[in-house]
C-alpha cells in the first residue's frame, strides 16, 4: 500500500510523589504513559519490542494520554511519552505543555483481524490497497488536520445471531485524532475508516469501546471481528490477530512542561534518551 503523509493532527492513577520538577524524598522519576502502549514498553523496557528501557525512570500508567498530561501539570509525573499525533492534539487543547519534536521510535499502525476469518483479512487488505481508499483516506486526514468536515460515526447494536451482516470493531475511544467519542457517536480517523470499510463490505458497523489493553485480545471473542485503535504492529500482538497492511507511520514523542528547556537542543532519539538519563542521575 502506498503510504500517505503523516498526520500533523493528531480511573486516574494518583502519584505518591512529586519528583524532577518539584523535589521529593522518593528518588523515583515517573513518566506518564497510556497503559499497554508502545510508550509504556519504551519506558519500562521490553525484549519483544526491542526496547532497553529508560534508566532511572518508572512508567506511571493511565487509561488515556489526557489523564497523564493532567498529572504532568499537577506535578505527579515528570514527563509523558505518547504517540505523536495524539500528543499534538493534547498540546493544542491543554495549555502549559509542549511536545519535544523528536521521534523516539519508528512504528507502523495497522488493523488487527480475527485469525479465524482469513476472508475478512483478504477483503480489508484489498480495500486498503485500492486507489479509492487512498483518495478517501486523504480526505479523512485532511478533515482532522483542518478540524472541518469531520463525520461522527454511529454504531449499531451487536446482533450475535447475524454475525455475517455486521462488522464489529474493538477500539479505545480516548485517542484523538484516531478514535474518540462525540456524544453517543464515535469520531476519529480510524472510526471513519471503519465506516468506510463497513460500507464497502456491505455490512452494518458496530463499535465496541473498551480499555486499550483489551482491544487486541478481544478480537475473535464475543463477535468482535477487528481491532482499530491506533495499533502498532508487533510480534506479540501478532499472536492474537492477523494484521492488515499498514496505513500510517507513527512514533512516540516526549511531552514536558512548557517552561522546560532541557530538550531544546535535542535532534535525535539518542539525544533525548541521553538527556533523560542525565537528568535522572
Amino acid at each position: 500500500m502506498k503510504k500517505l503523509a503523516k498526520v500533523a493532527v493528531a480511573g486516574v492513577l494518583l502519584a505518591t510523589s512529586v519528583c524532577a520538577f518539584s523535589g521529593c524524598d522518593d528518588d523515583t522519576i515517573y513518566i506518564g504513559v497510556q497503559s499497554g502502549t508502545t510508550g509504556q514498553y519504551f519506558v519500562d523496557g521490553d525484549a519483544d519490542w526491542g526496547f532497553e528501557g529508560l534508566s532511572g525512570y518508572e512508567s506511571k500508567r493511565y487509561n488515556n494520554g489526557a489523564l497523564a498530561v493532567t498529572d504532568l501539570k499537577n506535578g505527579n509525573v515528570d514527563y509523558v511519552i505518547i504517540d505523536k499525533a495524539p500528543a499534538a492534539e493534547l498540546a493544542k487543547s491543554i495549555k502549559g505543555i509542549k511536545v519535544v519534536d523528536v521521534d523516539l521510535t519508528q512504528e507502523e499502525y495497522a488493523f488487527g483481524v480475527d485469525k479465524g476469518n482469513p476472508q475478512l483479512l483478504e477483503d480489508v487488505n484489498a480495500i486498503l490497497q485500492s486507489t479509492a481508499f487512498e483518495e478517501k483516506y486523504a480526505s479523512i486526514v485532511d478533515a482532522y488536520a483542518n478540524d472541518e468536515g469531520i463525520v461522527p460515526v454511529t454504531s449499531a447494536e451487536i446482533d450475535l445471531d447475524n454475525p455475517d451482516s455486521q462488522l464489529v470493531v474493538a477500539t479505545n475511544a480516548a485517542f484523538p485524532p484516531f478514535e474518540y467519542k462525540v456524544g453517543n457517536k464515535f469520531a476519529g480517523i480510524d472510526m471513519e475508516i471503519a465506516a468506510y470499510l463497513a460500507e464497502q463490505l456491505g455490512m452494518e458497523l458496530v463499535i465496541k469501546h473498551m480499555d486499550f489493553e483489551a482491544v487486541v485480545t478481544s478480537v475473535g471473542r464475543n463477535g468482535i471481528d477487528i481491532a482499530m485503535a491506533g495499533l502498532t504492529v508487533d510480534e506479540t500482538r501478532k499472536e492474537s490477530v492477523n494484521f492488515t497492511v499498514s496505513y500510517y507511520d507513527a512514533a512516540q514523542v516526549l511531552i514536558t512542561l512548557s517552561g522546560d528547556t532541557n530538550f531544546d537542543d535535542c535532534e535525535t532519539a539518542e539525544d533525548v534518551v541521553a538527556k533523560l538519563e542525565e537528568l535522572a542521575k
